[in-house]
């Protein structure tokens, strides 16, 4: 088996054993010998995430450090914390249609899970303070 096909095998494994993959942006990966390319997804896998530095004027929108790979029926969640405890965030999902929904995640931090679905995308969150500026860091896990 040559290197091509063991990196095939070894992604789809990781696609079934945890209903999606993780992978960091498109142009580092397509550089990257076979072997490496594993590694790198490994490593994206757990410091997917940003930052979003909120207002009290309107939402601010942050955009995830990966994609995601979807599969039928699969739910990714979002850890977050905030520099402030006014600070609320809501997260992006995709319904079983494919059809994009904001799905609310409270406020000062947690945990938010939402439908992802069969979508290859990367993830999305709008956060909002309503007294000051404050900082949304979030991860997807």
């Amino acid at each position: 088996m040559n290197a091509r096909e063991r990196l095939a095998v070894a992604a789809a494994a990781t696609c079934l054993a945890g209903g999606g993959i993780l992978a960091g942006p498109a142009p580092a990966l397509a550089q990257a010998q076979p072997a490496e390319h594993v590694a790198q997804a490994a490593a994206a896998k757990s410091s997917c995430g940003g930052n979003v530095v909120v207002t009290p004027v309107k939402y601010t929108y942050g955009t995830a450090s990966c994609s995601v790979w979807g599969s039928p029926g699969l739910k990714i969640t979002y850890h977050w914390t905030a520099s402030d405890g006014y600070a609320a965030m809501q997260a992006y999902g995709m319904d079983a249609t494919g059809a994009g929904h904001w799905y609310n995640c409270g406020s000062g931090g947690g945990n938010c899970t939402v439908p992802w679905g069969n979508e290859i995308a990367r993830p999305r969150v709008r956060g909002w303070d309503a007294v000051r500026l404050a900082t949304i860091y979030f991860t997807i896990g």
